[in-house]
């Protein structure tokens, strides 16, 4: 239940072993790798020189990758994965036990290569394809409102006796236009071959005697003239002979679809190979971090105090020439964090590391934010059937996402198990539905609906409890690093203050001996008041600023009594969820009276209403509960900045493998 201890690690070893040892290293996943000499003077480190051939292979393995990421792309394009909520919330990945990996890894370069070279062509092909069919329906949609023209289109043209031309206008002007051009072109006529709802589609020919007076004639009108000059034959033809290529083309197009799914069907292959490669790649560029000369090498980096005997077992079976030294961080170094803590406490660390993670040698504050975190769950939601449809989706998708151990899933399946408890006690069994439907009252504790004042008193003394456990625990902190005097000034004078005052006013209401309780209360509280305004301006050395410090410093009262007010979230958290529960209930069974149809009604309205409710408050109690721990609990000692630990091992994008399985 802490920040685990780490090692600074440094291996040495001749330069003919570093592969070896990159392998090891990359399988054991233990080590984070830093960059050789990290914190020394530039001049005193000795970088290692990265042979010429590792730096080839890495350009290799990074077109390799290029080539199967973009017939991944090509079939994200092509064959979609439908992806419904499930995978949605995953991810697009694949799981394979270790002897799926290994078959399909075998021979890489020659599957990649073949993969590419497959999707390459049916890539290229299917393009071709497209820009045929492309090139043909722009042709035929040029030469169909042309289709009834009866001569071939290379004989419209101007000749030695006739000007012959064809040529748009628009549809509702171009009779008048022309029968005016007629007056002045004697010897003009015009065949209208089609017309649209825009345009009208003409063949004009005029004299060729007329010369320019037709041209100009011809020009007044708005005509626009049209070249067919790509084509040859009676339009009729050419279309036929078109609309046979276009169905050829579609037809062999159509074809290629049974290509594309074999194709896919190798999706699985290519994303093993994806990974297999990037992880190749990654054991080639880790190498510039190390240090070393031409004969030797050397990598530091991070490990784990208990995995350090792994390593060095690992490493030095490898060959006797290989050494490994370890030792504490010094002062003047900042390791790496990694939260060690035990199954049940592991789901907790994902509400740490969403705030950041502590820093090395501070307390990781998972294992004490837990209990607070799924009680303010729990009465956000109050409904104990809201806690068994959590619980009971988070094991769904613990099964069906193949994550038994995700730490995310196990926190949602244990607060929807809090849930049932809280709701329980609070009567919250899908609202009121057991009172409406069997007369029964279940609650156990009290009603929120009938009490709310008592929902409001719970949720301010939890946020004391929590508060006043941050102040310990900063404390604690204090102590153990040997600030006594700080843990005292800082913490025991604000804990007997706070716990004085609020005893103080409002002992009185514990019933008999409380006023006994007020008085002594009292006299701690200023007690402590005084402690405070003596030592919370310490650091001044003008007596002065001292005492005006220490005095100032009572007004952070205030800021306790804000934190705690925050806590009234809860209570309108969980109050709002239960009385929207009371008016479904009211609403969805009104309609139970109506014969035979009633009853199915009311209960589908139920379900539908109560998960609508389930889905708008279960983000609200989620939220807000990390929040508390966030801004409330996390303010009285959490110290955060520190860098995750990221040891040097598999990474995968699409895959997950059951190393169970070997």
């Amino acid at each position: 239940m802490a920040i685990s201890e780490m090692r600074r690690v440094t291996v040495l070893g001749h330069i003919h072993r570093m592969a070896q040892v990159v392998e090891a290293i990359h399988a054991l996943g233990i080590m984070d790798i830093i960059e050789f000499g990290e914190g020394m003077p530039d001049d005193e480190r000795s970088g290692l020189v990265v042979p010429d051939e590792v730096e080839k292979r890495a350009t290799e393995l990074d077109s390799i990758i290029a080539d199967l990421g973009h017939a991944l792309e090509f079939l994200a394009v092509r064959r979609r994965v439908a992806e419904g909520m499930l995978e949605n919330f995953t991810g697009s990945r694949i799981y394979l036990t270790e002897a799926e990996w290994q078959s399909e890894t075998t021979n890489p370069w020659d599957k990649a290569r073949q993969i590419h070279a497959q999707a390459h062509t049916i890539e290229g092909a299917i393009a071709e394809a497209a820009e045929a069919i492309n090139r043909l329906q722009t042709s035929i949609n040029i030469l169909e409102p042309w289709r009834n023209l009866d001569s071939p289109v290379e004989s419209i043209e101007p000749s030695k006796h006739v000007v012959a031309m064809l040529a748009t206008a628009d549809v509702r002007m171009y009779r008048a236009s022309l029968e005016s051009a007629q007056e002045q072109v004697p010897g003009l006529a015009w065949q209208v071959i089609s017309e649209g709802r825009e345009k009208a589609h003409l063949l004009l020919a005029y004299p060729a005697s007329q010369g320019e007076a037709g041209a100009s004639a011809i020009a007044a009108v708005g005509l626009d003239r049209v070249s067919l000059d790509q084509f040859r034959g009676l339009p009729a033809h050419i279309l036929e002979d078109l609309k046979a290529q276009l169905k050829t083309v579609e037809t062999r197009r159509a074809e290629m679809e049974a290509d594309v799914d074999a194709l896919a069907r190798l999706r699985p292959t290519i994303y093993a190979l994806y990974d297999y490669f990037v992880n190749e790649k990654a054991k080639l560029d880790i190498v510039h971090s190390f240090g070393g000369t031409k004969r030797t090498f050397a990598v530091e980096g991070w490990v784990q105090a208990t995995h350090m005997e792994r390593l060095r077992g690992t490493l030095q079976a490898l060959a006797d020439d290989i050494v490994v030294l370890d030792r504490p961080p010094l002062d003047d170094e900042v390791p790496p964090v990694e939260l060690t803590n035990s199954r049940l406490l592991e789901p907790f660390e994902v509400v740490t590391k969403t705030m950041g993670l502590p820093q090395p040698g501070t307390l990781d504050p998972s294992p004490y934010l837990g209990p607070f975190f799924l009680v303010f769950f729990g009465l956000a939601m109050t409904d104990a059937v809201y806690g068994i449809f959590i619980a009971a989706v988070a094991l769904w998708l613990k099964r069906k996402t193949r994550q038994p151990n995700s730490k995310f899933l196990n926190l949602v399946f244990m607060a929807g198990l809090t849930t049932v408890a809280v709701g329980a006690l609070l009567g919250g069994w899908l609202g009121d539905l057991p009172a409406r439907l069997f007369g029964i009252r279940t609650a156990i504790l009290f009603d929120p609906m009938e009490s709310p004042m008592s929902f409001l008193i719970l949720s301010f003394a939890l946020g004391i409890v929590q508060i006043l456990f941050g102040i310990c625990l900063k404390a604690y902190q204090n102590i153990r690093t040997g600030q006594w005097l700080a843990a005292i000034y800082d913490q025991v004078f604000w804990l007997t203050f706070i716990i004085g005052l609020g005893l103080a006013l409002g002992g009185g209401a514990l019933g008999p001996g409380g006023a006994a309780v007020a008085a002594v209360a009292k006299y701690v509280a200023i007690a402590s008041a005084i402690g405070l305004v003596a030592t919370q301006g310490r650091h001044h050395r003008n007596p002065l600023m001292r005492l005006g410090s220490g005095v100032l410093s009572l007004y952070n009262i205030t800021g306790y009594m804000s934190d705690v007010i925050s806590y009234a979230r809860l209570f309108g958290l969980g109050f709002t969820s239960t009385v929207l529960a009371f008016v479904l209930n009211d609403l969805m069974l009104k309609p139970a009276g109506i014969p035979i149809i009633g009853p199915v009604i009311a209960v589908i309205g139920l379900a539908f209403s109560h998960l609508f409710n389930i889905l708008i408050n279960i983000i609200g109690a989620y939220v807000h509960s990390c929040r508390l721990q966030f801004i409330e609990f996390f303010g009285k000692f959490f110290e955060s900045g520190g860098r995750r630990f990221v040891p040097f091992g598999f990474s995968a994008k699409y895959v997950d493998i059951d190393r169970s399985t070997v």
